[in-house]
C-alpha cells in the first residue's frame, strides 16, 4: 500500500496535483493508516515532513465521514 501511495503522489506531482493526490490517498486508505506515525509515513512516501499535518487532517476527516455515514464511491 505504501508503495502504491508513493507512486500515485509522485506521479500526480507531474500534473501539479501532488497535495490533492496525497489527501485522496490518505483518505482512501484511512482505515489501514490509523495508528501510523505521520512523520514516518511522510518519510516513507518521500514527501516533506510538513505533510504530516495534512495526514492527520485526512484521518480526522475520514473519522467524521464514518460517523456521518458518508462513504467514498
Amino acid at each position: 500500500m505504501i508503495e502504491e501511495i508513493r507512486e500515485a503522489v509522485h506521479n500526480a506531482a507531474l500534473e501539479k496535483q501532488k497535495i490533492a493526490m496525497f489527501h485522496f490517498q490518505v483518505l482512501k486508505n484511512a482505515a489501514a493508516l490509523e495508528g501510523v506515525d505521520p512523520a514516518s509515513f511522510c518519510a516513507e512516501i518521500g514527501v516533506p515532513n510538513t505533510y504530516k499535518t495534512e495526514f492527520t487532517k485526512m484521518l480526522s476527516l475520514a473519522r467524521v465521514m464514518r460517523q456521518q455515514n458518508v462513504r467514498l464511491a
